[in-house]
């Protein structure tokens, strides 16, 4: 089974992404905490990560850089949403796609399933 990992801060939101990739066959976690960010990432070892760009008021920048240098994580797929356009910023930091809230889910579970090899 594929597995991803949903970072927002927004209970709603999460609630959605949840059952949207739940119903496309992923097994989902969930982090809202800006501090269970990498923890989750590490426990789950999914198969593509899904993270807002602001969690909590802090930046995910930093995190995502830190997931690039962990040779056990590195090879992960990022993909980075925000309601702001900061895609440059977001590929510069390590994500493999950028995409801006608010988007259609069928976009979104497209974008995620190019990046786990799936048919889409």
């Amino acid at each position: 089974m594929k597995r991803i990992v949903i970072v927002d801060d927004d209970p709603q939101m999460g609630r959605l992404l949840k059952i949207l990739f739940e119903l496309e066959g992923y097994e989902v976690f969930v982090a809202r905490q800006y501090g269970d960010i990498l923890p989750t990432i590490r426990e789950a070892q999914p198969d593509v990560v899904l993270m807002d760009v602001r969690v909590q008021g802090k930046e995910t920048f930093h995190l995502l850089r830190e997931l690039r240098q962990d040779k056990a994580l590195a090879h992960i797929p990022v993909v980075m949403t925000s309601g702001m356009n900061c895609q440059q910023e977001c590929l510069e930091a390590g994500a493999n796609r950028f995409v801006l809230k608010p988007f259609v889910p069928d976009e979104m579970v497209r974008v995620v399933d190019s990046l786990v090899g799936v048919a889409g």
